[in-house]
């Protein structure tokens, strides 16, 4: 008989797949895979999204998209000081100086369906080919499988983002509705 066993090692570098477990200095303990190597890092992104659900915008605008948004800077204010002094010093930033962000349509499903156009360089995560993987749950003790927004603005759209929905499927919402965040975030090759 075949059995599939998962064992904890101690590494010096990831490799796409791995999951690392973290805790949180508020006692949440979460997980996050690895989804794409670069050059001097690794992405990583929660497996599951974190405990509540928050809006991009306090009002039902896209404006600005992402990058101004109140979502943003909550990941990397509040959010960011949920994460072990740790883990922080072994993280790169994105292009954009931020240690956390939403993950794009295209590196979730290699492609936009509702969201803007993203760079052809821009390629879907390896794990996220598999459906389960686009799945995320909440932190609830029945673990519903649970909504959660991508960083695209909606293409043609005053007040809409792209989320991937509680199925794996992409769908949209307005930027004012409360769903879940799933952060990514980048650990320094050694």
């Amino acid at each position: 008989m075949k059995v599939k066993r998962m064992i904890k090692s101690d590494v010096d570098t990831f490799k796409v797949g791995d999951i690392i477990k973290v805790k949180l200095t508020d006692g949440v303990k979460v997980q996050a895979m690895a989804m794409q190597q670069e050059e001097d890092s690794m992405i990583f992104c929660l497996v599951d999204c974190l405990p509540g659900e928050y809006p991009m915008n306090s009002t039902r605008t896209n404006e600005g998209g992402y990058e101004e948004s109140d979502l943003r800077k909550k990941l990397n204010g509040e959010i960011l000081n949920l994460f072990p002094a740790e883990l922080k010093t072994m993280m790169a930033p994105f292009d954009n100086g931020d240690l956390l962000r939403l993950p794009t349509e295209k590196e979730i499903f290699g492609e936009n369906y509702y969201g803007e156009y993203e760079s052809p360089y821009v390629k879907q995560w390896k794990p996220m080919k598999k459906r389960r993987n686009r799945m995320a749950f909440d932190d609830s003790k029945e673990e519903n499988l649970q909504w959660y927004w991508l960083m695209n603005k909606v293409r043609e759209s005053a007040t809409g983002f792209s989320v991937v929905t509680n199925g794996g499927n992409a769908g949209n919402v307005d930027a004012s509705a409360s769903v879940g965040v799933r952060p990514a975030f980048k650990i320094k090759n050694r």
